[in-house]
């Protein structure tokens, strides 16, 4: 705080200082923004199906989703301690990438993120490479219905 002097030298009047309010007020816009997580699907658009369940997402695990779009596009999207990646791969060499990202995996959990007007039997062809590949469990991902 700076203290003003009036022109007969007596009287002071405090002026509350206004910058280091406005630094802290940018600082958590800043720490916000950066917090925030994104829905990332490497460029897909994927439209998924609804359901009526949920489920809590744990942010401290490793992450293996395999995104499927319309066109029968395959990507592989990993976040394994901390390091997130998206690679694009074909329904041949899924199982490889899948095997080498599930043995780096300590959870071996794989996510399908697949679009609701793919085909039935492509999903679960993805479904069976994991499970093949050491996936102990599958999750489907699901919008939440509205009521």
């Amino acid at each position: 705080m700076r203290l003003k002097k009036f022109s007969n030298g007596k009287k002071r009047q405090i002026i509350p200082d206004l910058i280091p309010l406005i630094d802290v007020v940018f600082l958590l816009l800043i720490f916000f923004m950066v917090t925030t997580t994104f829905e990332d699907l490497g460029g897909m658009e994927i439209e998924l199906p609804k359901s009526s369940s949920t489920r809590e997402v744990v942010k401290d695990i490793d992450m293996i989703s395999i995104l499927v779009g319309k066109d029968n596009q395959i990507k592989l999207k990993t976040d394994i301690q901390g390091v997130s990646t998206i690679e694009d791969v074909n329904l041949d060499s899924l199982g490889t990438e899948l095997q080498n990202v599930i043995g780096r995996s300590k959870d071996k959990k794989v996510g399908i993120v697949a679009d609701r007007e793919i085909d039935y039997g492509d999903v679960v062809d993805v479904m069976s490479i994991a499970k093949e590949k050491g996936a102990q469990s599958i999750d489907i991902e699901t919008k939440t219905k509205r009521k």
